[in-house]
């Protein structure tokens, strides 16, 4: 309800001051889970794909230090964010995001981890994880601007295609986590050189 709220006051502001750029939102299901995957630039790429997938709640997994704070903890939860790791009786991690994705969340998972702060990082398989558990749709995304919020970039985001993953059923695990992870994190740097 409150994300809702927010994203619907939101909207405005953020296309004024923004100007957002989304191209690619017909590769989003309408209906049930999935796991929307995007590279990470600064703190407002969660601004930024939310108002891009508009008024569906997203529900995001984040780093468990937010909800250790008195009053962030609570606000990101109130959000529907949830820990990377289940910690101190918070439900988290990747059974969490799987159990919501298969009960028809939007997820958001960076791959990365973290910002990149200048860097390229090297993805992490639990978006793959969680969309194969779920047996959800992976949407690769693309984000350019979010980093330079200062100087008032123009947000761009797209979205590609679902990641196929269906013929990976068969391998273990590991593997079949690591070949969906290589094939989301090379769909997501190809959309972003074409920004």
């Amino acid at each position: 309800m409150l994300y809702r709220f927010l994203v619907g006051l939101g909207r405005p502001l953020g296309w004024a001051v923004f100007r957002p750029r989304v191209t690619g939102r017909a590769h989003l299901p309408r209906h049930g889970g999935l796991v929307v995957c995007p590279n990470h630039l600064s703190g407002f790429d969660v601004l930024a794909v939310g108002f891009a997938v508009g008024l569906r709640p997203l529900r995001s997994m984040a780093k468990n230090q937010l909800f250790r704070r008195p009053l962030l903890g609570p606000f990101v939860r109130s959000l529907g964010g949830f820990p990377a790791r289940s910690e101190d009786r918070l439900p988290g991690g990747i059974d969490e995001a799987a159990a919501l994705a298969a009960a028809g969340e939007a997820i958001l998972i960076f791959p990365e981890g973290a910002r990149r702060r200048g860097r390229s990082r090297r993805p992490r398989t639990g978006a793959a994880r969680t969309a194969l558990a779920a047996g959800v749709p992976l949407v690769p995304v693309a984000i350019r601007g979010t980093d330079g919020w200062r100087r008032l970039h123009r947000w761009q985001v797209v979205f590609g295609p679902p990641v196929p993953l269906d013929d990976l059923a068969g391998l273990p695990p590991q593997e079949a986590a690591r070949e969906a992870t290589r094939r989301l994190w090379e769909r997501v740097t190809t959309l972003e050189a074409g920004l």
